[in-house]
């Protein structure tokens, strides 16, 4: 029943099309009507992409335009789909992707039509114009959903004034079990083993942290009597608003650079990033900290310095097959050097994220050899090429740093 009903809405929506694109070009004088389909089955998407485009169309030059929206795929969180209308106007799937479809069709021919629709690639995630310095979240909570949050987490053991952080460490089970059909072992490389993260977890209790282990869908618990590690993935107490309020008001979160951390990322919180490929680090804000891999050459039987991951062409890449037929094995931080970077973070936090001279000078020097090689028309072709597109920008000011202890460690890649 549910189908027919779908395919005799979208028959209806079909044969009256010819009237919704008399009033779109009608209209057109006094504003731009756009359909823009949200990817909402991604949360990384879901959160990011809408908070960029907002962000990047809130000038008056904007003001002639007026979109419509609407959700793609299953929505992956009903709390944010929620907060999202409250600010997007947004109309069921069923009736507006028709339209959706046939201006996609029709741009094709009549170029008229493209501005007509949202493009919108997942890269379109990435803050590359600084907004979330120098803008305010687009979303807030509501009184009542404040004391909401604080009830729940007096669940878990938390007073009002208790400081938390959230852990959020990538494995391949949310995609195994969500996209049973498809091979995600091409993105093995972004796996991490949660035991390596119990030390830095433990460590930031003492300090007076509890810890928050996020997650839809995740391979194993994490391994701790600790009462102020909280392996929330995990709970029965879990649930899509909290998942979001979480994200929304920790202190900072810890993330292998997985969907999830656009939570804290669309609402200005810190981030403590481990990311590879380089290229892709989180540096559009002054609150973010990154540390990566070790880049090792199987045939010259070295870790690679900054210069050299660019040259290798190992900088940007989208797949383990990359790396394995390029002769590269990332050396992944163990547990000492995540417990170092949370300890940092704390401290570049305390210190209204600045770092000191030493500290400062050494970063300094890294972005010099990062931004020449990131900023080349080499690299740019080589990322346009490897994506298949013609939009690609990955960051503007690189606000960022890379943490202390790991440029410390790892002095040779500046050499």
């Amino acid at each position: 029943m549910f189908k027919i009903t779908n395919r005799f809405i979208y028959s209806f929506i079909i044969f009256i099309s010819p009237v919704f694109l008399v009033l779109l070009l009608l209209f057109r004088k006094k504003k731009i009507i756009r359909v823009w389909g949200i990817t909402a089955n991604r949360i990384g998407h879901f959160a990011g992409n809408v908070e960029m485009f907002i962000n990047s169309n809130s000038g008056k030059e904007y003001e002639k335009y007026f979109n419509i929206c609407y959700f793609k795929g299953k929505i992956c969180n009903e709390f944010l789909a929620y907060k999202w209308k409250e600010k997007l106007f947004v109309l069921p799937f069923q009736i507006i992707y028709p339209f959706h479809r046939l201006l996609i069709y029709l741009s094709n021919k009549f170029p008229i039509f493209n501005e007509h629709i949202v493009y919108d690639p997942p890269i379109f995630s990435r803050d590359y114009n600084n907004y979330i310095d120098k803008m305010k979240p687009t979303l807030s909570f509501k009184k009542h959903e404040i004391e909401k949050a604080e009830k729940l987490l007096k669940e878990f053991g938390l007073k009002k004034n208790d400081k938390y952080v959230c852990f959020i460490v990538r494995d391949s089970e949310y995609l195994k079990k969500n996209y049973p059909n498809n091979d995600w072992s091409y993105w093995n490389y972004r796996d991490y083993d949660i035991d390596k993260f119990l030390p830095a977890a433990e460590e930031l209790t003492k300090l007076g942290f509890y810890v928050f282990r996020m997650g839809k869908i995740c391979k194993k618990k994490i391994n701790s009597k600790n009462k102020m590690i909280i392996d929330y993935a995990f709970s029965k107490n879990k649930n899509d608003f909290l998942d979001i309020y979480l994200g929304a008001t920790c202190e900072f979160c810890l993330t292998t650079d997985v969907g999830y951390d656009h939570i804290p990322y669309i609402f200005r919180r810190p981030l403590a990033n481990i990311t590879d490929p380089i290229s892709l680090m989180k540096l559009s804000s002054k609150k973010y900290l990154n540390i990566f891999s070790n880049y090792y050459s199987v045939k010259n039987k070295k870790v690679l310095n900054l210069n050299e991951i660019f040259s290798e062409k190992v900088a940007f890449f989208r797949d383990e097959d990359y790396l394995n037929k390029k002769g590269i094995e990332l050396k992944k931080p163990e547990s000492e050097d995540i417990k170092l970077l949370v300890l940092d973070m704390v401290k570049f936090i305390q210190n209204n994220f600045e770092i000191n001279d030493q500290e400062n000078k050494m970063n300094e020097k890294f972005f010099q050899i990062y931004k020449k090689n990131v900023s080349s028309n080499e690299f740019s072709n080589f990322v346009r090429s490897s994506v298949n597109s013609n939009v690609v920008k990955l960051h503007n000011e690189l606000r960022g740093k890379i943490s202390p202890f790991f440029l410390i460690k790892n002095n040779f890649l500046i050499k």
